[in-house]
């Protein structure tokens, strides 16, 4: 299946349809995975469907449909917490490669 965003992947959340009023939006995030990365399965529907770090509101949250994202910018992981485990990997392998 393909998937459309990926761990990394900086986006910007436009308005929630009225079924996912709750979910924060108009916001940035910082895109972790998408369910079948994260959860497993192979539905076509666990490739569109994902987890993020709101930038802003410095926390994550699921499932966020892709329709609902606007891509910033690929590879973004600087803009995660220092200490947080995607960000040290990410610097980590940076720093190997030099």
């Amino acid at each position: 299946m393909s998937q459309k965003f990926f761990k990394g992947d900086h986006v910007f959340i436009g308005d929630m349809p009225n079924y996912m009023s709750h979910f924060p939006n108009n916001c940035e995030a910082i895109v972790l995975g998408s369910y079948a990365e994260l959860c497993g399965g192979t539905e076509p529907g666990n490739y569109k469907s994902y987890d993020v770090y709101l930038i802003k509101q410095g926390s994550t949250s699921a499932w966020y449909e892709e329709d609902q994202f606007k891509l910033l910018g690929s590879d973004r992981f600087d803009l995660l917490p220092e200490k947080h485990v995607d960000r040290v990997n990410w610097e980590n392998k940076k720093t190997r490669e030099q």
